[in-house]
């Protein structure tokens, strides 16, 4: 199977603290992922990375062959990530909620309503 993920020598530091330091691992396409470790490991960072929030200092990251670096919204367009805790706004209703999370991928107006429509 194809590698769907890949991360090779990923290194992300925050001044003098070392998040993450040479981490390398690949995801093939099909497997289901979960990344675990203790507090102050890395992860959320390596996930920030690989979803194109945070930019790395070095190493390679690949999701589906584009690089997270060069074309984070290609790349969020491809990559779905459960939250540890709720993401979900308490005050806005569940369409809302849906709306705003669409327009952080670029989904609005005419594109927004279709998708919504697929769902109901």
């Amino acid at each position: 199977m194809k590698e769907i993920i890949s991360v090779r020598n990923l290194k992300k530091y925050f001044g003098e603290v070392r998040a993450v330091d040479d981490l390398s691992f690949g995801v093939r396409e099909g497997e289901l992922f979960a990344f675990l470790g203790l507090n102050g490991a890395g992860k959320s960072t390596t996930i920030n990375v690989i979803c194109g929030v945070l930019k790395k200092d070095s190493g390679e990251v690949l999701v589906d062959g584009t690089d997270a670096d060069g074309d984070a919204s290609a790349v969020k367009s491809k990559i779905g990530v459960v939250f540890q805790e709720s993401v979900l706004d308490r005050e806005l209703s569940v369409s809302d909620n849906l709306r705003f999370r669409a327009a952080l991928y670029g989904i609005t107006g005419r594109a927004f309503a279709a998708r919504l429509g697929e769902l109901s």
